[in-house]
């Protein structure tokens, strides 16, 4: 029976929705508010990403400022796409200005708006001068022409050019770029543990979460750190980076991105070379290391000689290996073979190919293969949920890896839990 998997998505280029991306610029950005130019159900959106995410915290334990700010959709109905949106959209304006006396105004623009072809920019510069309210309008309408960066980085970016304003520099600070769950997300709190070590404050994270009255003052941080490490999001938070650089004086760390331990390594020497605090990068790299290893030998009592499985279906772009590789070998599992799922074009399957073979001399195998050795493993790590098979101890391997030393142990905790599961039951576990 062939490998059955769920969500199997191959495609390279995103089809996202760019509605999503402009509300989540300005999520929790106090001050703001957020109207779609839509239907009724566009709004739904918006509102099932904040649910997921508060969902997400708590089942992780973590507190989540759930304080997000207004969306209001324009309910633009059936006749709008006859007679035109212009004035249905003045008129949820004037409500939302009468309503919550915003000190930003954000319009996000759907498929219906852009079909219609409705002049959203007009009306901003309209309100603008009518309530003496920044309004800020994107270039794209929903799935029409944009995606979800194209939204986010269009408002990131006239924030930056319409409220931020020089000031005097702040030593020792530092301001976060990048969403990846907030201030409260893995990503951002493991980059704050580390920075402490170097005696840095983070000020801000941006963009999404600084309330309107507060932006002006983000460039008072010594330098900004890029959060997120490969492809689109990486690209979009540089341009930020360098336009706060080029305006404000506002210098970036630039290089890797710390997912697994040889990564972390490299970035904390970055980061004290950037400070001229090598002495002291050494010194955190070293304390980091023997948190590692120690948290390693409390588990590889149980983890030691089991053999597992690596099945990958991601394109390189959003998955590499090299990480996943690194932790297993460290918890002293046998892994008996990288499979690969059906849906990589003979291109990309290639480059995953050179890159797991860059990282180790695992045998690489197809879904077909793989079949008979899946049923008699110990454990399967994988990219896409397997669904024929519940008698499989499988751990689903996130889009978003876990960062730092902490997101190493995290990760190793959940390979050692999964091996001490009582009995021969299956099931998967999200790390």
């Amino acid at each position: 029976m062939a490998i059955k998997t769920k969500r199997m998505l191959s495609k390279t280029k995103s089809c996202s929705c760019s509605m999503p991306g402009v509300w989540r610029a300005v999520a929790y950005s106090n001050g703001a508010v957020v109207i779609f130019h839509s239907p009724r159900a566009c709004a739904h959106v918006a509102r099932s990403m904040d649910i997921n995410s508060q969902y997400r915290a708590l089942a992780n334990g973590v507190h989540e400022n759930i304080s997000s700010i207004p969306v209001v959709s324009s309910l633009l109905q059936e006749k709008h796409s006859i007679f035109g949106g212009a004035d249905r959209l003045r008129a949820c304006i004037d409500d939302v200005i009468n309503t919550y006396q915003p000190q930003c105004l954000v319009i996000a623009n759907s498929c219906v708006a852009g079909v219609i072809g409705d002049d959203v920019e007009a009306v901003g510069k309209e309100t603008e001068e009518k309530y003496a309210v920044p309004v800020i309008t994107v270039p794209c309408y929903g799935f029409l022409d944009g995606e979800y960066y194209q939204g986010y980085f269009s408002v990131a970016k006239q924030l930056v050019e319409r409220f931020l304003k020089p000031q005097p520099k702040e030593e020792n600070t530092v301001l976060l770029l990048g969403d990846n769950g907030g201030p409260w997300g893995h990503y951002a709190k493991e980059v704050t543990r580390l920075l402490e070590g170097f005696s840095l404050r983070v000020i801000g994270q941006f963009p999404g979460y600084v309330a309107i009255d507060d932006l002006p003052k983000l460039t008072a941080a010594s330098f900004s750190i890029i959060l997120g490490g490969r492809g689109q999001t990486f690209t979009g938070l540089t341009k930020i980076a360098q336009l706060l650089q080029e305006r404000f004086s506002v210098p970036y760390l630039q290089g890797s991105y710390p997912v697994g331990w040889d990564n972390t390594i490299c970035w904390l020497q970055n980061l004290g070379k950037f400070l001229q605090r090598e002495a002291l990068a050494e010194q955190i790299i070293a304390n980091e290391k023997k948190r590692l290893e120690d948290f390693a030998t409390q588990v590889k009592r149980v983890t030691k000689g089991k053999r597992c499985v690596v099945c990958i279906g991601r394109m390189l772009m959003y998955f590499h290996p090299g990480g996943v590789l690194e932790t297993l070998q460290r918890l002293g599992l046998e892994v008996e073979a990288i499979i690969l799922f059906d849906n990589y074009s003979a291109k990309e399957k290639k480059l995953m190919t050179e890159a797991i073979q860059a990282q180790c001399q695992l045998p690489i195998i197809s879904a077909d293969e793989g079949q008979q050795l899946l049923e008699s493993t110990d454990l399967v790590l994988t990219t896409h949920e397997i669904t024929n098979n519940q008698e499989l101890r499988q751990i689903f391997l996130p889009m978003l890896p876990l960062v730092g030393v902490s997101g190493e142990i995290e990760f190793m905790d959940c390979i050692y839990k999964t091996l001490c599961r009582r009995g021969q039951k299956g099931g998967i576990v999200y790390v």
